[in-house]
């Protein structure tokens, strides 16, 4: 009777428990990061790196410098990126993205903005997986040099790993 009880208690309280662990690590946080390019207004042209905390916020760093024989283009800005949609195939966020962009002999524009995005899988089975492409729409954009305040946008794809 004894063993008849242990095995009901195995095969009926086990399996939920184990299930339950199971849960538990699959929502823990995960760091993860990302390399791509991005081409915004407010936030730079160029390479960008980013770390991500699953569930939580991604900052991304961009920069890009272009030579040619008589003028330098250079483009250095970020993203602060808070998530809406917790494991999701599509992340929504709103954040904070600023930058500075310019060519060599003319005035620096600087640009500070708040904005949301969404971002996608292009391939794999989930967001965090290979590559990814997004945009985000900034407003309000305040451009510093011209003392402005406008809409700003960016698109970008990154490779997760």
């Amino acid at each position: 009777m004894k063993t008849f009880l242990l095995s009901l208690a195995v095969v009926f309280v086990l399996p939920p428990l184990l299930r339950a662990q199971d849960t538990a690590s699959a929502n823990e946080d995960i760091t993860y990061h990302s390399l791509g390019f991005q081409a915004s207004l407010v936030s730079g042209i160029g390479i960008s790196y980013g770390i991500n905390e699953q569930n939580r916020y991604r900052f991304r760093a961009t920069g890009g410098l272009i030579t040619s024989s008589d003028k330098s283009y250079y483009s250095f800005g970020f993203d602060y990126q808070y998530e809406l949609t917790k494991n999701k195939p599509f992340r929504v966020f709103i954040g904070l993205g600023g930058g500075i962009r310019g060519k060599s002999g003319s005035e620096t524009n600087t640009a500070l903005g708040l904005g949301s995005g969404i971002e996608g899988p292009v391939t794999g089975t989930g967001i965090f997986e290979n590559v990814t492409i997004g945009a985000e729409i900034y407003y309000p954009t305040f451009y510093f040099s011209s003392s402005t305040i406008s809409v700003g946008g960016g698109i970008f794809i990154s490779y997760n790993f």
